[in-house]
């Protein structure tokens, strides 16, 4: 017969586990086996545009100054360039073009029309003779 063992003891004296798992295991088997909650991935949020909605005398000089010399001038370019709303781009390109400061590439389209500076060309033709 061999050495007696104690009840709740395993063989080297401390107290057992049954089946050899660690406590931290064993608390959260008791949890109930609830699924880890889903996280989602954080989306970058884009930082909030504060363009003018009204153009001041200021700014309009700098447009008019500044625009007729942009080689692709659409309602895009005009609002990213001088931090202007949408709708007032578009209006600014109306004024430009009515005033024969750019003037319009191919057709009209109520959603994109598409303008090029008239000083622009001058620019570009200038280039190759430089060569």
């Amino acid at each position: 017969m061999g050495p007696k063992q104690q009840k709740g003891k395993d063989a080297k004296g401390g107290k057992g586990d049954k089946g050899g798992k660690s406590s931290a295991a064993a608390v959260n088997k008791k949890s109930g086996g609830k699924a880890k909650k889903k996280s989602w991935t954080k989306v970058k949020v884009k930082e909030k545009l504060n363009n003018a909605v009204f153009v001041d005398q200021k700014l309009y000089d700098r447009i008019v100054k500044e625009a007729p010399k942009f080689l692709n001038l659409t309602v895009s370019i005009v609002s990213d360039k001088f931090k202007v709303n949408g709708a007032v781009a578009r209006k600014v390109l109306r004024d430009l073009h009515s005033k024969n400061l750019i003037k319009q590439c191919g057709d009209h389209h109520s959603s994109f029309t598409l303008y090029t500076g008239t000083q622009a060309k001058q620019t570009q033709e200038a280039a190759p003779a430089k060569k």
